[in-house]
C-alpha cells in the first residue's frame, strides 16, 4: 500500500490544503489552517477556470503568480502557498499512516467513493480517512440510524433491518456509535455481510480495536471519516459525518429519532430537504414523536410488524420510492473529477 495507489498528484495538492495532516502544531500560532469545504469549493472554481486547471498546478507558484491568474486577495495566495511547502512532511505523514493500515484520499482522486460524490456534489467532503478496502465503497448501502439509548424493540428492529440489507445484496452504513448504529452493523457482519462505519470519533483508536481489525482484514469492515485521524468525538463532528451516511446509501432506514433535537433527528430532515436518498422511518404503536414527525415530512412508513415479511428490502424501496430523476452534473470546479 502507497500514497499513490491512492492519492493523484492533485489529491496529494488538495490534501495539503484542505487538511491538517501535514501541518506543524505551532500552525494555529501563526494562523495558518487548511481551506474549509466552502473556501475549497471557492477556489477549485477559480482554479477550473484559469489556465491552471488542476489542483497539482498550483504546486511551484509564488503568491504574486497566484494573484494574477487566480484574482485571488494576496493573504488568500499567501496561504495556499504556505500550505503546499508542507510537501515533504506530507510524504512522512502518508507513510506513517500507511503503515497503520489506514489510507486518506480527496475529491479529485479516482478511488473516491462515486455515489457520494454525485449524491452531495459540492457537499461531499474534500478528504476522507479511512480504513479497510476503499474500493467497496463503490457500491451503495442501507443506512441504518438512530438513537445511542434504544429499547428492545427498537433494537430488533435495528437488528432486522441489518439482516434484510445483506440478504438484499447492499452493506449496512452507519455511524458505529452505541445503540442502534452498532447493533445494525453487528447484525449485518454476524449474517456474513459488509458494513461502512462513518466515524466521528478517532479512526486510529477504533481501527486499532482487535474485533474491528478482523473485520477490516477480513474485507468486511470499512471505516471512514472525513476528520483527521486522531480527531476525538465531537457533536459537531457527530452532525457533520451524517452527510456521510445518507450520501453512501441507496435508501435510508431511520429506527429511532427524537423530536426537533439530536443528530438522527437533524441528518433525517436534511436527507429530506435534499432528496439525497429515500428515507424510511420505524412506524407502528409506541414509536418516538420523531418518528411521526418525520413521516409528515415525507419519509416512507415501515411498519414495524410489516419488515419480517419482506423478502427483498431493496426491491421493496425501488417499488414504493422509485429513484429520483438523475440532475444534470454539477461542473468540474465542484465535482473535482479527474478528467
Amino acid at each position: 500500500m502507497n500514497a499513490h495507489e491512492y492519492l493523484s498528484d492533485d489529491g496529494q495538492a488538495m490534501l495539503l490544503l484542505c487538511s491538517s495532516l501535514a501541518l506543524p502544531p505551532t500552525a494555529k500560532e501563526t494562523d495558518l489552517s487548511p481551506f474549509k469545504l466552502s473556501e475549497w469549493n471557492e477556489l477549485s472554481r477559480k482554479v477550473a477556470g484559469s489556465s491552471l486547471k488542476t489542483p497539482a498546478a498550483l504546486q511551484g507558484r509564488n503568491a504574486d503568480e497566484l494573484v494574477r491568474l487566480l484574482a485571488l486577495p494576496t493573504a488568500e495566495a499567501e496561504r495556499i502557498v504556505r500550505l503546499l511547502e508542507f510537501a515533504g512532511q506530507l510524504s512522512a505523514e502518508l507513510q506513517n499512516l500507511f503503515e497503520q493500515g489506514l489510507w486518506a484520499v480527496t475529491r479529485v482522486d479516482q478511488l473516491y467513493p462515486p455515489h457520494l460524490r454525485d449524491m452531495l456534489k459540492h457537499q461531499a467532503p474534500t478528504v476522507l480517512f479511512g480504513a479497510g478496502d476503499l474500493r467497496l465503497l463503490r457500491r451503495t448501502g442501507v443506512a441504518v440510524v438512530g438513537s445511542r439509548n434504544i429499547d428492545e424493540a427498537g433494537a430488533a428492529f435495528a437488528r432486522e433491518v441489518g439482516a434484510k440489507a445483506v440478504t438484499a445484496k447492499r452493506p449496512v452504513v452507519s455511524g458505529g456509535a452505541r445503540g442502534t448504529d452498532r447493533i445494525a452493523m453487528q447484525a449485518a457482519l454476524e449474517a456474513d455481510g459488509i458494513a461502512f462505519g462513518a466515524l466521528a470519533d478517532s479512526l486510529e483508536r477504533t481501527a486499532r480495536q482487535p474485533d474491528v481489525r478482523e473485520f477490516v482484514s477480513d474485507g468486511k469492515l470499512v471505516l471512514l471519516t472525513p476528520y483527521a485521524p486522531t480527531a476525538g468525538f465531537s457533536v459537531g463532528a457527530a452532525m457533520g459525518r451524517n452527510k456521510l451516511i445518507y450520501g453512501l446509501a441507496e435508501f435510508a432506514v431511520v429506527v429511532s429519532s427524537d423530536h426537533q433535537t439530536g443528530g438522527t433527528w437533524a441528518g433525517a430532515v436534511e436527507a429530506l430537504k435534499a432528496n439525497w436518498c429515500p428515507v424510511l422511518v420505524r412506524d407502528g404503536d409506541g414509536m418516538p414523536r420523531g418518528n411521526k414527525e418525520l413521516l409528515k415530512l415525507g419519509a416512507l412508513a415501515l411498519a414495524a410488524e410489516q419488515l419480517p415479511e419482506i423478502s427483498n428490502l431493496a426491491d421493496w424501496v425501488q417499488e414504493r420510492a422509485p429513484a429520483k430523476v438523475s440532475e444534470t452534473e454539477f461542473d468540474f470546479a465542484l465535482r473535482d473529477k479527474p478528467r
